[in-house]
């Protein structure tokens, strides 16, 4: 499902408004626009399955994210990487 989402995305000939959708997502997910903006999504999504699809499966990422526990580096993890890199 997810595949056929991201193809629709892929499109050059995507409805301008998936495309506003697409751009704004992340704002959208976190309450960030401005209430004209996310009328005029929200209201796209009624009618466009492939966008809500998409607005679910990312609010669902965004949530398995958050849900994550932190961890701290090791104190000397930079250091560590970075010899490794310059070791090759």
């Amino acid at each position: 499902m997810v595949s056929r989402i991201v193809g629709i995305f892929r499109r050059s000939d995507v409805d301008p408004d998936c495309k506003e959708v697409r751009e704004s997502s992340s704002d959208f997910i976190d309450g960030e626009l401005d209430e004209s903006v996310a009328s005029k999504i929200s209201g796209h999504l009624a009618r466009c399955g492939p966008c809500t699809t998409f607005i679910q499966t990312l609010r669902a990422t965004v949530g398995l994210l958050r849900s994550t526990p932190k961890e701290k580096a090791p104190p000397d993890f930079a250091e560590r990487l970075k010899k490794r890199i310059e070791e090759g």
